[in-house]
């Protein structure tokens, strides 16, 4: 429940409105002939007012990007702006995405992009496919994602020096017979909304049409109290059109507004929003007082900003504002470097957690190739020798198949050959966080590694068996993660060699809480610091025949 009243929250400051200035509908005339009926959402953006490097001094100033990354940022954002200050050249003014109904069976959007009378159509729509073809996220053996293939644009194309990109050729031609008319489309209401944008730099505008309206008439559901009044009679006839919209640094602004049909339905939606701010309110007051640890924190956290949102209506708009006050710039000052803080921490956790996924369903993927026999902790030569670790053999089960067939598996992992492919190591064996990564130090180095002592899944020079686990396969850890100090070459036959004295040794963490562990049955959880070492050494065999109660698994 906190995670929904924290997306609310943060939904109303990041689209909360500032008293926006007029626009002339007629800066929007170059997308007139796309306004179709069918049209039901317009995004814009001014490409001109892109300054990435101000984003990121922004950032810096708010601590969204930490002071030990500000360099790196800084020089990121730089290249990126020299790769946009291009398109001035070209004339580009800014990008549209027009949304129909009838591009959802063309599986996307519309886009088109304007330019100033006498730019360089032809090299712009180059620009813009040359950085489709970079970025691109449809690559051959990319599984398909149906919402990020549908926003992606497909291939850019001049039509009376208008740059457009369509979701199928279909799609395209239509485009093309639109602005062959060079006629305005009949869509006032749209060209109305992107007009209430006013001075932002970027922002989205829903109107609707007949269809989509229809639908929410017919199909919204009925909202309980205080939202009963919003329902789909009122949304498809009573709301007009709404615009969220972004004011560029060096002076950010989120806005929202909302264009009613008449007064009293504004008045109905200002009543909806101070409502939802309020049980909002008691719902963080609540979660701050008894809620768990990390719900309280958060908690404590949104509840002042609720007191600086406030909803108003002006005549038959309602608009909640943030960003021009100096209370919420000092909100924001405090909130942001904490909060990004701990989302950016959870974010690498969860892809920590993925990458100990993905090596773990690899490990299981090898073991049922090879006749259930799981991979030793490296292959040997004639003599013994260790060559290669098992994060090098077991490539072909995490899509690494061609960097694989790059080794010499005859040869161990420092020959000449084998060391150059070191600093290629695969991204599921990095650790996310750049701090790690930092104190790891050369590329190349894992803390994703197989503990290593007698009874250990890869303790044994030959690999084992399924039926070898006999501790059973959700009560044996399988990999599990060092501290940076302990980090090995990931091609290395090294992993981390328990001390049994001391078993925390190399796994108990300085920087946080807990660590990763990958068990045998694919699944991975985070351990903590304060787990019994007793218990942690019976984890770590397979058939030690302990039995380790679900309680003592901290």
């Amino acid at each position: 429940m906190l995670r929904l009243i924290s997306t609310f929250v943060i939904l109303i400051l990041s689209l909360a409105v500032a008293p926006l200035a007029t626009a002339d509908a007629g800066e929007h005339a170059a997308i007139a002939p796309d306004l179709t009926a069918d049209v039901i959402g317009v995004g814009v953006i001014e490409l001109r007012r892109v300054d990435i490097p101000a984003f990121a001094a922004e950032a810096i100033h708010f601590g969204a990007i930490p002071e030990n990354e500000a360099t790196n940022a800084k020089q990121g954002a730089a290249a990126i702006q020299e790769v946009y200050g291009r398109l001035e050249k070209f004339g580009v003014r800014r990008a549209y995405a027009v949304l129909r109904t009838s591009d959802v069976a063309e599986q996307g959007m519309t886009w088109i992009v304007e330019i100033d009378r006498g730019g360089n159509a032809a090299e712009t729509a180059k620009f813009f496919n040359d950085m489709r073809q970079e970025l691109n996220p449809r690559g051959a053996g990319s599984p398909r994602h149906e919402v990020r293939d549908f926003l992606y644009p497909g291939e850019f194309a001049v039509i009376n020096e208008t740059i457009v990109a369509a979701g199928s050729p279909k799609q395209l031609e239509r485009v093309r017979e639109l602005h062959a008319k060079a006629a305005s489309g009949s869509r006032s209401d749209v060209l109305e909304a992107l007009a209430g944008l006013g001075d932002a730099d970027a922002g989205i505008t829903l109107v609707g049409d007949a269809d989509s309206r229809r639908v929410l008439r017919e199909m919204f559901p009925q909202l309980p109290a205080p939202f009963a009044a919003i329902d789909g009679k009122f949304l498809a006839n009573d709301v007009r059109w709404a615009v969220a919209a972004v004011k560029f640094p060096p002076k950010f602004r989120w806005s929202l507004v909302a264009d009613a049909a008449t007064p009293e339905a504004a008045g109905v939606l200002e009543q909806a929003a101070k409502s939802g701010m309020a049980l909002a309110g008691v719902t963080l007051l609540k979660q701050s007082i008894d809620g768990p640890p990390a719900h309280r924190e958060r908690a404590s956290t949104l509840l002042p900003l609720l007191a600086l949102v406030k909803p108003r209506v002006e005549g038959k708009r309602l608009s909640i504002s943030f960003g021009d006050d100096e209370q919420q710039i000092a909100f924001m000052r405090d909130f942001l470097p904490a909060m990004t803080q701990k989302w950016r921490n959870e974010s690498y956790q969860n892809t920590r957690i993925n990458h100990f996924k993905q090596i773990g369903l690899g490990l299981l993927n090898y073991a049922s190739a090879q006749k259930d026999v799981f991979p030793a902790a490296s292959n040997r030569d004639a003599s013994g020798q260790p060559l290669l670790s098992w994060r090098v053999h077991v490539l072909p089960y995490l899509e690494g198949g061609q960097l694989w067939k790059e080794f010499k598996l005859d040869e161990p992992w420092d020959s000449e050959h084998n060391r150059k492919l070191i600093e290629r190591m695969p991204e599921v064996y990095a650790d996310p966080d750049p701090a790690v990564q930092a104190a790891i130090g050369d590329r190349g180095r894992t803390t994703f590694v197989a503990p290593i002592m007698e009874g250990a899944v890869f303790a044994a020079k030959e690999g084992i068996s399924w039926k070898d686990i006999k501790d059973g396969t959700s009560n044996t850890i399988m990999t599990v993660e060092v501290v940076p100090e302990r980090a090995v070459v990931w091609t290395k036959p090294d992993d981390w060699e328990v001390d049994l004295a001391h078993a925390l040794a190399g796994v108990k963490r300085n920087d946080r809480e807990r660590f990763v562990a990958g068990w045998c049955d694919g699944s991975v959880r985070y351990l903590s610091n304060e787990i019994d070492p007793a218990v942690l050494k019976k984890l770590l065999t397979y058939a030690g025949g302990e039995v380790v109660g679900n309680d003592e698994i901290k």
